[in-house]
């Protein structure tokens, strides 16, 4: 089988080089493979000297936003397939190169525009093949900016103009809020962790479960110094993981307008 070619694209701010500095430290123990396909996208102030392990990085305007980063290196560095990761998406285990690689020569294959890299437990129909199901229109958070993968015209047609990650997962909550039921034919989400990505910044601090998972697994590696998040937030991250897919939209606003301090919208 001949391989998909691919590019990995890990848009970030100059304030969390710590964060994509552990990023690339968890990929190349755990994906090794996957460093010869890495691209960084930075923006911020006082870019242009940043080296990060002879990785080639596509340095952007001072205030460009995330999106734009991803549209640009995308730009600049043509591929059939990206693959998407904010810095914090760590790859927290070994990867499976060829199930990579066979996964994105089926999403190639039936066309597949975008595709959520994280799983989402939901209750709609399990319509789809094994490794991932379609995406319905009503599913929130089903369009995450956090590690998806998508074809440049995904990304030419969402990134090409000017806004931000928040924007972008704004407007397809303001879909799923419409109730339709839609399944997008050119749209998944994945069954399995098969990336094993642990998500580990919350406002710019760690997850306190996840780092120190990490720190124990990976005892070599230097990981930032941040601050964690309360026992608090963490709690209410937990909570809102299990029950994201049966939570009503009364109870959801009611539990966002009591804690507006973890929440970024109010929809």
């Amino acid at each position: 089988m001949v391989g998909v070619d691919y590019k990995i694209i890990l848009p970030t701010n100059v304030k969390y080089l710590d964060i994509t500095r552990n990023f690339v430290d968890l990929l190349e123990i755990n994906w090794p493979e996957a460093i010869q396909h890495l691209i960084i996208s930075i923006t911020g102030q006082n870019t242009n000297t940043v080296k990060i392990n002879n990785i080639p990085i596509v340095f952007n305007k001072e205030n460009s936003t995330l999106p734009t980063c991803i549209y640009n290196a995308a730009q600049k560095n043509k591929a059939d397939y990206y693959l998407v990761f904010l810095g914090d998406a760590f790859i927290s285990k070994k990867v499976n190169d060829l199930e990579i690689n066979a996964l994105l020569a089926k999403l190639m294959k039936n066309s597949i525009n975008y595709c959520r890299l994280l799983p989402q437990l939901s209750f709609h129909k399990n319509r789809g093949i094994r490794e991932y199901r379609k995406l319905n229109s009503n599913e929130r958070y089903g369009h995450s900016f956090v590690a998806f993968g998508a074809s440049s015209n995904f990304i030419e047609r969402e990134f090409g103009v000017d806004i931000t990650d928040r924007q972008f997962e704004i407007k397809y909550l303001k879909i799923a809020n419409e109730k339709k039921d839609v399944y997008f034919n050119d749209r998944v989400i994945l069954k399995q962790n098969i990336f094993h990505i642990l998500p580990s910044i919350q406002k710019g601090k760690w997850d306190r479960i996840n780092i120190f998972y990490l720190r124990r697994k990976y005892p070599k590696i230097k990981f930032s110094d941040r601050e964690v998040i309360s026992w608090k937030y963490e709690s209410i991250i937990q909570l809102r993981k299990i029950i994201l897919p049966i939570i009503t939209n009364n109870l959801r606003l009611k539990l966002k307008a009591s804690n507006k301090e973890y929440f970024d919208t109010d929809i």
